[in-house]
């Protein structure tokens, strides 16, 4: 048995383990680390260089990462010192599966331990006695219900009722929400807005730069459509808030509000930005939305006034259509081959 550790964002983990698998136990915080990985270093050898661990971490974001690590956490605790092979881990899936958890929390599971294994140089532990589980899982649950849409009409009411309050965190809110539908932004990219990422056209719209993304982890950038409303609600915040000196090129663009109606210099957290997103798509009688809610809703609009799916894709920096198919799946009804075909004039 060796000592061995897992390294995170939030800090080392020592664990105990021994062939042929690793036994997570005896987890215990060390010190805090810049790295996000799941390395163990022990008697099996194979472990990834640190060229390829960096390549392995850089493949995937950091959100993931995040997530992976929250996962790996659940499935050490749950594990109680078992062995980390098929069985075992069947045996945690399936009582996370009796106590509610849906089938993206399994397949993160899943993805985290093999992420993990990848990168020790191991061999997968997922194997049939893990498979059997979450096939039988698919089968017993249902799939998960979409997260609230807010396309484009709800967005420009949204954004439209927020401006009407007059005040600056209602010019601010209402810039936000019209930059998230236009460009489909995450909420991570909106936090990491700067105002010099704004290139205005001479029409009155802008192209918007996104530095970095989810799915763009070598930083190559994207260059996004502004439409003019939404460039005009950008700058009347601006103004509002007084702008000046260097905040203009490398301040954030969308910033705290202090008491007194001052805007401040850092920028808003995930958290605000989720919440701004909540209630303006509330106060227009749109229930259970999230941050992700204006990304869904703009690939649901532009599929319905025509895209295709790899255009939806593209305006949506996703990585295959996959996700924008299954966002549109019901604009996508009218234009399949029943309605294009029997019922052309439709």
């Amino acid at each position: 048995m060796c000592v061995g550790s897992y390294i995170s964002g939030n800090g080392i983990y020592q664990k105990l383990y021994s062939a042929p698998g690793d036994r997570m136990s005896g987890v215990s915080a060390v010190a805090p680390t810049s790295g996000m990985s799941a390395i163990l270093e022990g008697s099996h050898g194979g472990m990834l260089s640190a060229a390829g661990t960096a390549a392995a971490e850089n493949a995937i974001s950091s959100e993931t990462l995040r997530a992976y690590d929250r996962a790996l956490r659940q499935v050490t605790e749950l594990l109680a010192g078992r062995l980390m092979e098929d069985e075992n881990l069947s045996e945690v899936l399936s009582e996370m599966a009796a106590d509610g958890a849906g089938r993206a929390k399994l397949g993160q599971i899943v993805a985290a331990v093999r992420f993990r294994a990848r990168l020790a140089g191991r061999s997968d532990p997922v194997g049939p006695s893990c498979d059997a589980v979450l096939k039988a899982h698919r089968r017993a649950t249902p799939p998960s219900r979409q997260v609230a849409a807010v396309d484009w009409d709800q967005a420009d009411a949204a954004a439209a009722l927020a401006a009407s309050a007059g005040d600056l965190r209602g010019l601010r809110n209402a810039a936000i929400i019209a930059t998230m539908s236009d460009a489909m932004l995450r909420v991570g990219e909106v936090t990491a807005l700067k105002v010099g990422d704004i290139d205005h056209r001479r029409d009155g719209a802008a192209t918007l730069t996104i530095r970095r993304s989810k799915t763009d982890q070598y930083g190559d950038g994207a260059a996004l459509y502004l439409g003019i409303p939404t460039t005009l609600r950008i700058q009347t915040w601006m103004e509002a808030a007084d702008f000046a000196g260097t905040d203009m090129t490398d301040g954030p663009l969308f910033r705290r509000i202090l008491r007194g109606e001052h805007a401040s210099a850092e920028p808003l957290s995930p958290r605000s930005i989720r919440e701004i997103v909540r209630s303006a798509a509330a106060a227009v009688g749109i229930d259970g939305a999230s941050g992700h809610s204006l990304r869904i809703g703009s690939a649901m609009s532009l599929v319905r006034v025509g895209a295709s799916l790899i255009e939806t894709q593209q305006a949506g920096r996703w990585a295959s259509p996959v996700m924008p198919a299954h966002y549109a799946r019901n604009e996508m009804v009218a234009r399949g081959a029943v309605a294009r075909l029997r019922y052309p004039t439709a």
